[in-house]
């Protein structure tokens, strides 16, 4: 009886080394798996920040381009403009001289 004695509390000390091994497992499991996590986070943010540096990038790139294009209509247009009102600027002279004249000799 004393042989099954020992028997069984061989096996339940077998049994708690087990279980704290497993729970030792468990625990360095878990912190990996937080460490893992942690990295994972931080290349989330570095690899967020490149994409929105490269859209930042992007998008100024097309504003200045629409910037540059909307600039040389505008230069175009305020040169047509000139042009026209160059052709009319001897007309309105003409009327301008035209009616001084007809008030001072009124």
């Amino acid at each position: 009886m004393q042989r099954v004695w020992d028997e069984l509390k061989k096996l339940e000390a077998q049994a708690e080394q087990i279980q704290a091994d497993a729970q030792n497992q468990a625990k360095q499991i878990l912190a990996f798996a937080h460490q893992e996590s942690d990295k994972l986070v931080a290349n989330s943010k570095v690899y967020g920040q490149q994409e929105a540096q490269k859209l930042y990038v992007q998008v100024d790139k097309e504003a200045k381009q629409n910037n540059a294009e909307l600039l040389e209509a505008t230069k175009k247009t305020a040169a047509k403009l000139k042009a026209q009102a160059e052709e009319h600027m001897d007309k309105a002279v003409r009327l301008v001289v035209t009616a001084v004249l007809e008030e001072t000799s009124s």
